[in-house]
């Protein structure tokens, strides 16, 4: 096997091979074989690599420092170019906002005021696959707080379609319509619901505390199952298999 990694990607076969910009976090954690070293990515999937040399876990994770050292610079300069405080905020390059055609429908103060053009619904992208969570959450956090929490202006989804404007808006309206539901609700009534549960895409699961939002985990149920927590067989996978 021929082991390769660097501050762009890792490569261990037959383990993984992917980009750092794929990869969450990692650590090490002990077993019956020896130091384990896992990888989370932003999929929620963990892939656990054993029998490595010391040397090259230390290498992994100086590679990993590097490539987010590199991406923080990365950020801040396009954060003071035209279209960079959005590029910043969402996490995404530049042909990835190109990409997503939603049209807000406000007029947005400040420097972000040029997004409303960036978006509008597109039906011939009726069936595009799921955006990842953590895009829609950002989207749905920029417009909530430009607008103070007023979405009644965003347009709304269109029924049974799948373009990225869609599928923001329904995160939008969505998120508006939990939280006017939690409003009503008592501790009460919460007490024996641990966790709230919606699939995000295929086999892919968001558990959210419903007493505090701000408490979000991942789960995976394919192959390895996993969840951003980082334990094995943690209540969150439990819950969404309980459903």
């Amino acid at each position: 096997m021929k082991i390769k990694i660097n501050e762009k990607m890792i490569s261990i076969p037959p383990y993984i091979s992917t980009n750092w910009e794929q990869v969450s976090f990692l650590h090490t954690e002990e077993s019956p074989v020896g130091l384990l070293l896992i990888f989370h990515l932003k999929d929620g999937m963990s892939i656990k690599v054993p029998h490595l040399d010391p040397a090259l876990i230390e290498i992994a994770f100086i590679s990993h420092m590097k490539f987010l050292e590199n991406a923080t610079g990365r950020a801040d300069v396009q954060a003071q170019k035209p279209g960079g405080m959005i590029q910043s905020l969402l996490g995404i390059s530049p042909d990835q906002i190109a990409a997503i055609p939603i049209r807000l429908g406000i007029s947005l103060p400040g420097n972000i005021e040029n997004l409303e053009t960036v978006f509008q619904h597109n039906s011939a992208q009726a069936n595009a696959p799921e955006l990842p969570p953590e895009v829609i959450e950002k989207i749905t956090s920029i417009t909530r707080m430009m607008t103070n929490g007023d979405v009644n202006n965003f347009p709304k989804p269109e029924p049974h379609c799948n373009c990225m404007h869609c599928q923001v808006a329904r995160g939008i309206h969505g998120g508006a319509a939990s939280e006017e539901v939690a409003e009503s609700v008592s501790d009460e009534d919460l007490k024996f619901k641990n966790w709230d549960i919606a699939q995000t895409g295929e086999q892919l699961y968001m558990v959210t505390n419903p007493l505090d939002p701000r408490e979000h985990y991942t789960v995976f149920l394919g192959s390895p199952v996993g969840c951003t927590c980082g334990l094995e067989k943690c209540e969150h996978i439990q819950a969404v298999l309980s459903t």
